[in-house]
């Protein structure tokens, strides 16, 4: 086996420094990190309102468009009730006139 051989590194004179500028750069960038989370907290929380209000909206409109397909629907009954009524009415109408025609007029 070889013998170990050691290689020792320089270190500049201001090498402490160094070190406490990566401390400073490393709480700087923390401190950045910080801000933008809290940030993006406010954001996902007004997105979370806007988010309800739309959800409201929809339920409102939901609702509305329940009421408005049952008022529909009652129309429509309606319709089909007048349309009989009114073609039962033509038809006892053409049934006066045909009996109306077959009867010799006396004068």
């Amino acid at each position: 086996m070889a013998p170990a051989i050691s290689i020792g590194i320089a270190m500049p004179a201001s090498g402490g420094v160094r070190k406490t500028s990566v401390v400073v750069g490393a709480a700087e960038e923390a401190e950045l990190l910080r801000r933008r989370n809290a940030e993006l907290e406010r954001e996902v929380a007004a997105l979370r309102a806007e988010l309800d209000a739309a959800r409201r909206r929809a339920e409102t409109a939901e609702e509305g468009e329940e009421r408005l397909c049952a008022q529909l629907g009652e129309a429509e009954v309606e319709a089909v009730e007048l349309a009989r009524a009114y073609q039962g009415r033509v038809q006892e109408l053409a049934r006066e006139l045909g009996a109306a025609l077959r009867v010799p007029a006396t004068s």
